[in-house]
């Protein structure tokens, strides 16, 4: 179907409104034409929307510049419910700071707003419609009562073993078209390069028990660590999300989670890494909503579960920035809230932070407080290591002067001085 059918399509949706709530479904599910050809289409009736998204890329392809000088103009508000923002319309982007799992519970029970939801599903071999690559609260909002649904059905995606069907009666009311465009490359988050980002995922390595259940996030250091893991059998995965070099390591019988004291033998996730493609992933994987994935819990059924997940900047009480930059909010806390605790409580569990020491522009990430305004993504209660390129701090049972030896240790060489300094004076 053609540009033409897509805008009958939104018309259709926006008919009769003067206001419209917009909630799209996670990425690599985020339908960008169809919320391209909502924002259009509102633009020309003059129709307020309020968009809700989980955009895990942190590219806003939907947005061009008709609907940036909206979002500018207040004519079109932006809410992030998880994922990131591009920094240049950061302070015009507001957000929900809650957990993934809370994000859902406030879908499911309308708490959140939502008149359309948009999703982009795929053409299963039946002809029928399947989830893709992130299941999310995609189910929560197709069985949420009065929503108006738009699915942007592609041709082409992901095989996912155990990957349920989208439910015919759940879509029945939706307006579904079919995007014949060939399959979009998505952006990744951003992530430590090179070396620096190999080392970190060395010393990761170092401190992981060969019969531990992980939870990764995204970016280059989750990568890196898939890539450097020894090989085994009792290592598995129950994540937000599983890095695309899981998929060959999986296929190669590495990482069966034997061990796993829930779902032992599956690698469980709400969703595939944005980057994942249309490349098929092994019998193991099962991807599930997020009231399976994130929920207390199911969380609290796992021994053993480490959350590795990274930050912005960490001080020297180990508290843990992952969402604010230069004084504004790029990023939600999202699936690190619902996980870092619950791998802080596990049995034989930790939560580690693996960030950098540096930022690109050389300032130490390693800071002796996190900068005014900046919001505590991970609490220093629930931190048990942190690690860069330069070893493993490990602040659990450690007292704050402990600590900040510990973190000041595993800066760059540069900054020590200095966080030093500020520990021996208070």
């Amino acid at each position: 179907m053609g540009s033409g059918t897509l805008r009958r399509v939104a018309e259709r949706v926006l008919d009769g409104r003067s206001e419209v709530t917009i909630v799209s479904a996670m990425a690599p599910q985020q339908p960008d034409l169809t919320l391209q050809a909502l924002l259009r289409a509102a633009r020309a009736r003059r129709v307020a929307v309020r968009l809700l998204l989980a955009d895990l890329t942190a590219s806003f392809r939907f947005l061009d510049e008709d609907a940036e000088r909206d979002l500018a103009a207040g004519a079109l508000a932006i809410t992030l419910l998880a994922g990131s923002v591009p920094r240049r319309i950061a302070s015009l982007v507001d957000s929900v700071p809650v957990s993934l799992a809370e994000i859902d519970r406030l879908l499911a029970t309308g708490e959140l707003a939502c008149d359309v939801f948009a999703v982009r599903m795929q053409r299963g071999d039946g002809g029928g419609l399947e989830l893709g690559n992130a299941v999310g609260y995609t189910l929560t909002m197709l069985a949420r009562p009065g929503t108006a649904v738009v699915v942007e059905a592609a041709a082409v995606g992901a095989y996912v073993p155990g990957l349920r069907p989208a439910d015919p009666e759940l879509v029945r009311e939706a307006i579904v078209w079919d995007d014949d465009s060939p399959p979009r490359a998505a952006g990744s988050a951003p992530s430590a390069v090179g070396t620096v980002r190999d080392q970190i995922a060395a010393n990761l390595a170092r401190i992981l028990p060969p019969d531990a259940t992980l939870q990764v996030g995204i970016g280059g250091i989750a990568e890196a660590l898939i890539e450097v893991l020894p090989g085994g059998r009792g290592i598995g995965f129950h994540s937000g999300i599983l890095p695309s070099t899981l998929r060959a390591r999986l296929a190669a019988g590495d990482f069966a989670g034997s061990a796993k004291t829930a779902d032992p033998g599956l690698a469980v996730a709400t969703s595939l890494a944005p980057d994942a493609g249309a490349v098929p992933w092994p019998q193991p994987v099962r991807l599930r909503p997020l009231a399976e994935t994130h929920s207390r819990e199911v969380l609290a059924r796992h021994e053993r579960l480490w959350a590795v997940n990274s930050a912005f900047s960490v001080d020297l009480g180990g508290q843990a920035n992952a969402e604010w930059l230069a004084g504004l909010k790029v990023a939600c806390g999202a699936g690190q809230l619902d996980f870092a605790r619950a791998a802080h409580v596990s049995p034989l569990g930790a939560s580690v932070i693996a960030l950098p020491a540096r930022t690109s522009r050389g300032d130490s990430r390693i800071v002796a407080r996190l900068e005014p305004g900046a919001a505590i993504t991970t609490a220093a209660s629930d931190v048990d290591y942190v690690v860069t390129e330069y070893g493993v701090a490990r602040l659990t049972g450690r007292t704050l002067g402990e600590r900040a030896g510990a973190l000041a240790g595993v800066s760059h060489p540069d900054d020590r001085a200095a966080l030093l300094a500020h520990l021996d004076t208070g």
